[in-house]
């Protein structure tokens, strides 16, 4: 067997284990689906300081509140005295 083989057969064999695992862990009625859900939780976790998706408006809970949302939505002007 050659080395391409080789390594194309490691990759199936991860591949079929990453779906027992995610199907494992969708049952969540046993340990071991509990276990699997944990790790694949873990694997696919983001480092917050890596995350690109994070929103500096959500982190730091600032945007609109309810009201002002409601009048942008309704399309009024914001007066600057306010």
């Amino acid at each position: 067997m050659s080395d391409a083989q080789k390594s194309i057969r490691k990759k199936e064999r991860s591949t079929r284990l990453a779906i027992w695992m995610a199907a494992r862990s969708s049952r969540n009625r046993t340990f071991l689906d509990r276990m699997c859900r944990k790790m694949i939780v873990k694997a696919t976790a983001v480092d917050p300081a890596k995350d690109f998706m994070r929103d500096e408006f959500v982190d730091n809970d600032q945007g609109f509140d309810p009201d002002e949302l409601d009048r942008y939505q309704r399309g009024e002007k914001v007066i600057a005295s306010q």
